[in-house]
């Protein structure tokens, strides 16, 4: 089960478009795509939006054929398979590139190479091998360790979710929001609810070119019983949910993930302005809920 999923189902609700009103122009796509329900809403006054339509489902099926580790065709399959990829996709170089910000910024706790500990549950434990281990270019990206293995769930969603706002832009849909389970909004006033698993309501949010992401390390176990969001260096999970709004959904998803895996004085001590974040709100194991930015 991916990440996306986990969350739609777990800990981590995030309301509906609670300032969204219906108006003859309001077009909604529903589909399927990262294990998941999507949707998107948009404004077109014309009969062209089966148009946008078709395009939303092209772009999905892409994405997926690029970050998907349920593919076994994917680009990011064939890498942790054979360790090596030639003339990869523009956009997995472009993630893992994000993916490397985020990793420095964050003293190398969001760390893609964490997928190898998922390999070893029933094994021996062991560490992530760490980011530094790959080598990305824009014509090959090579994993160093034998038997690594990455994944991007914890920033692929967020980036799905800018590229089909960044689609619907090209498209003339300048008013729209994405939801893939991290948000992604254009122009527009959006207003979600941030919930926890118990249905409680912690916080709201006005979105506006701006995306938002929650992470819920107990949404779900592992074979072993662990959170399913895994330390690099083998710590536990600090926060309930974690919840970052920032300049783009790929930096709200990653954030998300990462800060779920660091105490309090520490975030406190990082630039939120540098990292592109907003706000980030940090629900305690106990429900107390601490906003920040």
């Amino acid at each position: 089960m991916q990440r996306r999923h986990v969350l739609k189902l777990g800990a981590a609700g995030l309301g509906a478009f609670a300032l969204t009103r219906y108006t003859p122009s309001r077009r909604e796509w529903r589909g399927r795509g990262f294990g998941a329900d999507l949707s998107l809403v948009f404004h077109d006054h014309s009969d062209a939006f089966e148009g946008t339509f078709t395009a939303i489902e092209t772009e999905v099926d892409r994405l997926e054929q690029v970050f998907s580790l349920f593919r076994p065709d994917s680009a990011i399959s064939r890498l942790n398979r054979d360790g090596v990829l030639h003339n990869p996709p523009q956009d997995l170089v472009t993630l893992l590139e994000l993916s490397k910000q985020v990793w420095v910024r964050t003293d190398g706790v969001f760390d893609p190479t964490i997928q190898s500990v998922w390999h070893t549950d029933h094994g021996r434990p062991r560490r992530a091998p760490g980011f530094e281990t790959v080598d990305v270019r824009k014509d090959l990206i090579r994993v160093a360790e034998p038997g690594s293995a990455l994944t991007l769930n914890g920033i692929a969603q967020g980036y799905a979710s800018d590229r089909l706002s960044r689609l619907l832009q090209r498209r003339g849909h300048a008013d729209h929001l994405v939801n893939l389970g991290e948000f992604a909004a254009g122009d527009g006033d959006w207003r979600l609810g941030i919930e926890n698993g118990d249905a409680r309501r912690l916080d709201h949010t006005d979105l506006s070119n701006l995306g938002l992401a929650t992470s819920a390390p107990g949404a779900m176990t592992r074979a072993n019983g662990q959170a399913h969001i895994v330390h690099p260096f083998g710590g536990a999970p600090v926060w309930k949910t974690v919840t970052v709004q920032a300049q783009t959904s790929a930096l709200a998803d990653a954030y998300s993930t990462a800060l779920s895996l660091i105490p309090q004085e520490k975030i406190e001590t990082m630039d939120f302005d540098v990292m592109g974040i907003a706000t980030v709100w940090l629900e305690s194991q106990s429900g107390a809920v601490i906003r920040l930015g």
